[in-house]
């Protein structure tokens, strides 16, 4: 009985340790928060801000597509 307490106390005071209590988990979400202004609710009613925005989008992945075609021929060309 003795022997069985001496070895159990240890793992009894591991597991009731008050100081391994586990912190929250606190993230700041301010980052994600956007303003309605005036100047952006008038932005985003411009119907030449988004044809904008999405031709600068087709603009950017066809440049990123012939960058990749072009990286791909230049590998295929070296000896």
């Amino acid at each position: 009985m003795m022997k069985s307490l001496v070895m159990f106390t240890p793992i009894l005071l591991f597991a009731l340790s008050p100081f391994e209590s586990p912190k929250p988990n606190i993230f700041d979400t301010s980052v994600y928060e956007t303003k309605e202004t005036t100047q952006t609710k008038m932005a985003s009613e411009n119907e030449k801000v988004k044809c904008r925005y999405v031709c600068d989008k087709k603009l950017y992945k066809e440049q990123q597509i012939s960058n990749a075609v072009s990286y791909y021929k230049n590998l295929t060309n070296k000896p």
